[in-house]
């Protein structure tokens, strides 16, 4: 056997996997057909950012890797929601819940680089990039992935982390449930007038929600944008200039922090929600975005790849110590259960808020008014939500 376990995809999801398994021991192969790991020094505080919950930032501490980037995290210790068709308001604060904070805002770049030092440096990870996947073949007590370059590497286990195209989700043919939401993304970073004061700022408008993120990246900028906009009305925002977009995003959020200023190029994608049917096949299983996409209004999409990650751990070790063969359907099932309802149950709770929201009935608009009203004032609403939210359910 060349490997104990081969993960496929070295993003955020495949790396930090591989990372916690190779502390306990698992030979690792990780193979990509790019390499995420070469990330150009003017870009490691640019691009994408996440919003890590506290269960997300936990996970990186065991890692020992969250000393290194919490000084260029901004933590956010207030959730700010509103209607802007709406009356009510809805609050959320860490001290809520007895915490200083409720999540960190860093981007995808700075992690994916503390992860390369930990993994280019373990002796029991083997880096294979640029490579692509062309076949995967499954054996009796083993499953065989076949390279590009002819290469065929054989392991225990096989795990799909390469996002929401998986070709491994193809190779297998594990199918999906998946539509479009209609919507697309604008993301890119801004600099306020107004102080963001540890906030994470979140507008509801008829044409789809924005999010306006602490992220103090040293640069000028102290904000991430993430804009999902009706697709209609997407067309109108990419056809303006920088000026007009700006003023019309101060609009929309109706100048809460006052003027803006883009400090980096804007960026743009189509919002497409998927669930596997199933997480696994023939000793083959999918995490993260390769097994679920969902909605970013709620900024939960890293934090469950990291769920899914935290209870595939715990499922291998535990089988390992008890001399199990990892790769079996019995093993692989336990991975399943503890995973399939949680994000199914995120991914219905982000269809509610997208439906409810776009829908301008008098009555639904008055229904919103009423759970934003009841939510703010029962403590132990706010509280249950707030800890979801936060991954400490």
């Amino acid at each position: 056997m060349d490997y104990e376990v081969t993960i496929i995809g070295a993003g955020i999801a495949g790396s930090v996997l591989a990372s916690y398994l190779s502390k306990q021991g698992v030979e690792i192969c990780l193979i990509d057909r790019l390499n995420p790991f070469k990330i150009e020094e003017d870009s490691e505080y640019s691009g994408r950012t996440a919003a890590l919950n506290l269960a997300s930032i936990n996970l990186l501490a065991q890692l020992e890797l969250w000393n290194d980037l919490k000084e260029d995290a901004t933590d956010f210790n207030r959730i700010y929601v509103w209607d802007s068709e709406g009356s009510s308001k809805l609050e959320f604060l860490a001290k809520d819940i007895d915490k200083i904070k409720l999540g960190s805002v860093i981007t995808n770049n700075r992690i994916l680089k503390e992860l390369s030092k930990t993994l280019e440096s373990s002796a029991n990870v083997n880096l294979k990039f640029n490579s692509e996947i062309d076949a995967i073949n499954t054996k009796n007590d083993s499953v065989e992935v076949i390279t590009g370059q002819g290469e065929k590497i054989n392991s225990k286990l096989l795990v799909g982390a390469d996002g929401g195209r998986s070709i491994v989700r193809k190779l297998v043919n594990i199918s999906t449930r998946t539509w479009s939401y209609g919507q697309t993304a604008f993301v890119t970073t801004l600099k306020s007038k107004k102080r963001h004061k540890n906030t994470a700022w979140q507008i509801f408008t008829s044409s789809g929600p924005i999010a306006l993120l602490p992220f103090n990246n040293g640069k000028g900028a102290n904000i991430s944008l993430v804009w999902s906009a009706e697709n209609d009305y997407a067309e109108v925002l990419k056809s303006l200039e920088d000026n007009s977009f700006v003023s019309e995003l101060e609009k929309k959020t109706e100048s809460i922090l006052g003027s803006f200023e883009l400090q980096d190029d804007l960026r743009f994608f189509p919002l497409n929600q998927l669930h596997v049917k199933n997480y696994f096949s023939k000793r083959t299983l999918l995490v993260g975005d390769a097994a679920h996409t969902i909605h970013p209004l709620a900024g939960q999409g890293l934090n469950l790849g990291f769920a899914d990650i935290i209870s595939l751990q715990q499922v291998l070790v535990s089988a390992r110590r008890r001399g199990e063969d990892i790769g079996t359907n019995k093993v692989l099932s336990k991975y399943e259960n503890s995973r399939k309802l949680p994000n199914l149950t995120m991914i219905g709770m982000m269809e509610l808020f997208k439906q409810g929201f776009n829908n301008s009935n008098p009555w639904i608009r008055l229904g919103r008014n009423l759970a934003f009203q009841t939510t703010q004032e029962s403590s132990w609403i706010k509280r249950k939500f707030i800890k979801e939210a936060a991954g400490l359910t």
